[in-house]
């Protein structure tokens, strides 16, 4: 039997469609793979993909109470787009392009995928709408899809419910306080967000855990200090600046999800004044500590709870995007996927580097670091419609420093 997904948009999902007819929410994830396939059996692939997860056959209606909520929609075909390149083509590019262009959500798909053919090698992006998605989803199916890319079957999942509904929150029944239900029209302004990446050495991204272990902080810490750092460093209107800095949370593990493809994510937000007299080290621990508590079950309904809030209970979509309009004013995201927890070898085809998540957070000058280890090396991203030329390189030279000065054993807040 056929496995579809039919129900209404929990409140963070909500939260994302609403935002996402303001400006883009759309992102991005790219594997950098060794060998090739065919490109009718990545076609294929791709189809038993889409069959294994019934959010990639879905699109976004209103039902009769005015909520938006996910529809199955028959015969929905993902697009494939080929690129034939030579080798050193960089494919960032073609994520830039994909980042570029918005997604229908009221028609369906929620998901693309281009394929970047060299003679040895293969680059698979996945480019998805984060109504609901998110970056572990894309991570789990480039794992399917190259499961599937090199002769293995994949079992079909149950449709995911909600957080709300996992956390047994009821349903929105909102009460029909406008007559009409606000007609919304998706911006549609040109976009040209552009991408960077650099790929950490083993050996060097070995130090970071380390020592961040050795400093009682965490590498997503050492990251989010070094990106704080950099950017300070090379944006001078920011050195005097009161700095927020927000994490996305994955809640799988809190609320002990599957690997499906949904919208499983919260987020928190650290901001730092400018202390000169706080270490590299102390600043990792600050942005450890910020983040803590966020991976439990009470932090998860706390979260929903707040945007359910907003949302919920109300058919008034106005005012709900200008409470919205008024969330997410950071100016630096890293968003840390930790490392791909699979394995890397598919036989024929190896998955050297996963890069992202690449996300257009849509304000403008903020900067958005996807951070990823694959097979022991750190991959980081940057993302924005207004980079800081360099900030990657410059986040790895912070690093390196880091890792190489005297090590000054302390506690989590001791500088406080």
């Amino acid at each position: 039997m056929k496995k579809q997904q039919n129900r209404t948009l929990g409140a963070f999902e909500k939260t994302f469609w609403l935002l996402d007819q303001i400006d883009s929410k759309d992102f991005c994830l790219a594997a950098d793979i060794s060998g090739t396939q065919p490109v009718e059996k990545w076609r294929k692939a791709i189809d038993m993909a889409q069959r294994r997860h019934p959010n990639l056959s879905v699109r976004v209606v209103l039902d009769e109470l005015g909520r938006p909520a996910l529809q199955h929609a028959e015969k929905l075909h993902i697009p494939l787009r080929l690129v034939h390149a030579e080798h050193g083509y960089d494919w960032e590019q073609e994520v830039e392009k994909e980042l570029s262009v918005r997604f229908n959500t009221q028609e369906g798909p929620i998901l693309r995928v281009v394929l970047v053919q060299k003679t040895d090698s293969t680059v698979l992006i996945l480019a998805a709408n984060h109504t609901v998605s998110d970056g572990t989803s894309l991570s789990y199916l480039t794992r399917d899809i190259l499961l599937a890319v090199t002769g293995n079957e994949l079992e079909l999942m149950e449709p995911q419910v909600s957080n709300d509904e996992t956390l047994d929150l009821p349903e929105d029944l909102p009460a029909q306080t406008v007559k009409n239900v606000l007609e919304l029209k998706m911006k549609m302004d040109v976009v040209n967000p552009l991408v960077s990446s650099r790929r950490f050495s083993e050996s060097t991204t070995h130090n970071i855990v380390v020592r961040a272990r050795q400093e009682n902080t965490s590498v997503h810490g050492a990251i989010c200090a070094a990106a704080l750092v950099a950017s300070r460093r090379m944006r001078p209107e920011w050195d005097e600046t009161r700095m927020e800095l927000v994490s996305p949370v994955c809640t799988r593990g809190a609320l002990n999800l599957d690997d499906n493809f949904g919208l499983n994510i919260t987020t928190q937000s650290v901001f730092f004044e400018h202390q000169r007299h706080l270490s590299f080290w102390d600043l990792a621990r600050l942005a450890k500590a910020g983040i803590g508590g966020t991976s439990s079950i009470e932090y998860t309904a706390g979260y929903l709870s707040f945007f359910r809030d907003i949302v919920f209970g109300h058919n008034d979509m106005h005012q709900m995007l200008d409470a919205l309009r008024q969330a997410f004013n950071h100016h630096i995201m890293v968003t840390n996927l930790v490392r791909v927890r699979y394995k890397t070898d598919f036989g024929s085809l190896k998955l050297n580097a996963l890069y992202g998540p690449m996300v257009r957070s849509g304000k403008g000058m903020e900067q958005t670091i996807g951070a990823l280890t694959t097979n022991g090396s750190l991959c980081l991203t940057n993302t924005s419609d207004t980079p800081i030329a360099g900030l990657l390189a410059e986040m790895e030279q912070i690093l390196e420093k880091a890792c190489q000065e005297n090590v000054v054993a302390k506690t989590e807040c001791s500088f406080r």
